[in-house]
């Protein structure tokens, strides 16, 4: 990443950070890009230097988490069993919004927000753990009454759970600790 990418990319998290606040009291749709410039103290050319649409904001906040995944989580899924994989993808996600504090991660997880309005597809981290779960079912090891995307959103579903419960609860407790030991009942539900 160049120099000038490093100084977009800084300035755009920074817009990002200025208004995680405000959404959370209101949807990005009732903003309009003059109260994100506001909030972010940057003008309306500004703004649209840095981002095409506001819709962009969505997509900036979610693919945070896909950048995380993308370079920690699926690195270390290299195991010749599925199930540890998926385990590795579950306690990479709990690491990363553990990381961010329960506030944000109770900020990101109130946007409503489908998986396919984020870039306009199957989002990286779903695509992988979809993928760990059918060759998983192709080997027999994970059960196969469900289609390997249907299981993956059911987890996913889980994860989201457990992380909203611990953003609810003020980050009182360790999510990946918590979070583990659902992960291993989920697991075992799963295997075949």
């Amino acid at each position: 990443m160049t120099k000038v990418e490093q100084k977009q990319a800084a300035k755009r998290r920074e817009i990002l950070m200025a208004l995680l606040p405000v959404l959370e009291t209101k949807t990005l749709e009732e903003l309009s890009v003059q109260d994100i410039c506001a909030t972010a103290g940057i003008s309306v050319g500004s703004f649209y230097h840095y981002f095409e649409n506001k819709s962009d904001i969505l997509v900036a906040l979610f693919t945070r988490t896909d950048a995380y995944m993308e370079e920690v989580a699926f690195p270390q899924m290299n195991s010749d069993d599925e199930i540890e994989n998926i385990r590795v993808f579950a306690r990479c996600w709990l690491e990363y919004n553990e990381s961010d504090g329960p506030e944000r991660s109770r900020m990101i997880s109130s946007i409503a927000v489908t998986d396919k309005s984020i870039g306009g597809g199957v989002r990286s981290p779903i695509r992988a753990l979809t993928e760990q779960i059918a060759r998983g079912q192709k080997k027999g090891i994970i059960a196969d009454d469900l289609p390997p995307e249907k299981a993956a959103d059911l987890f996913m579903i889980a994860l989201r759970g457990i992380g909203l419960d611990w953003t609810r609860r003020g980050g009182s407790y360790s999510l990946t600790g918590v979070g583990k030991e659902y992960v291993e009942l989920m697991l075992k539900a799963m295997r075949k």
